[in-house]
């Protein structure tokens, strides 16, 4: 969970937010992350993702601390390694074992989506991120990172 907007609306966005973390949710049970392609018949190209965090100052993280601000990053590239160019990225949060909530909406810039997230409460976070772009050519794509968080002794570094 994090402090961040969360969406409660009947929306295609929310459905699709929804659908998606279940997927996300399974694949988090199951220990592995899931490209999960379209039932497009059109769709040629898996993109890859990697999410990651990081900190103040870029650096990649594996542990956060309630409170203290920090970004989700996810990468998507194309297999041959060139990143993809558009679509978008959807990120959601939630404790191990407890439902969560959308993070956000962001675009994809060259092969990169960044958003601000800060953890409300200590615990393992799995911070999850869907790609998609509407198009025949490239299908959607998950993945996710776990994030240890505790709580600060004094202030955010």
């Amino acid at each position: 969970m994090s402090g961040f907007r969360t969406s409660r609306d009947t929306s295609h966005r929310a459905v699709r937010a929804r659908t998606a973390g279940f997927v996300l949710a399974a694949g988090a049970l199951i220990g592995t992350v899931l490209p999960m392609a379209a039932p497009t018949a059109g769709a040629t190209t898996v993109p890859i993702i990697t999410v990651s965090m990081s900190g103040s100052i870029l650096s990649p993280v594996s542990g956060a601390l309630v409170g203290c601000a920090q970004n989700a990053v996810a990468t998507v590239r194309n297999p041959d390694g060139r990143p993809v160019t558009h679509g978008t990225v959807d990120f959601f949060s939630h404790l191990d074992g407890i439902s969560g909530n959308i993070v956000g909406t962001v675009p994809v810039v060259d092969g990169v989506a960044s958003i601000g997230w800060m953890p409300d409460r200590a615990g393992q976070h799995i911070v999850s991120a869907v790609y998609y772009d509407g198009l025949p050519e490239l299908s959607p794509v998950a993945g996710f990172t776990r994030v240890m968080t505790a709580t600060p002794i004094g202030v955010c570094p």
